[in-house]
């Protein structure tokens, strides 16, 4: 094969793969740059609320302060203050017998005790 030929045949092939790899770096680019929303973390001071389901409430004995209540989704048991408005204890009651959710809301992630309780 001519030096010429030869010359342009690895010339042309070069130049084909360059622009390919342009846009295979500008396209891995844009989609890391795609995935780096910032994702909002509950740093444990703010107050969350979830939608639970009532598994069982363990009434409070004569010197407990707070009723012990499970839920469904969640293997933990949350308190809820024995003064507690007697309508959220009629709503905990009402989702454990129709097995239906209600909003529990709690001081922030890491607390146990119920400070709010309304229809979903």
């Amino acid at each position: 094969m001519p030096l010429i030929q030869m010359w342009l045949k690895n010339t042309v092939s070069r130049v084909a793969g360059i622009p390919f790899l342009c846009l295979f770096f500008a396209l891995s680019i844009c989609a890391s740059c795609m995935g780096t929303k910032k994702k909002k973390v509950n740093d444990g001071k703010h107050p969350v609320e979830y939608a639970l389901t009532v598994a069982a409430i363990h009434p409070a004995s004569a010197t407990d302060q707070y009723i012990e209540v499970t839920f469904n989704e969640s293997a933990r048991f949350y308190r809820l203050p024995r003064n507690a408005n007697p309508s959220w204890i009629s709503l905990l009651e009402e989702s454990q017998k129709n097995s239906t959710p209600v909003l529990v809301k709690r001081a922030n992630e890491y607390s146990d005790i119920i400070i709010r309780v309304r229809k979903r």
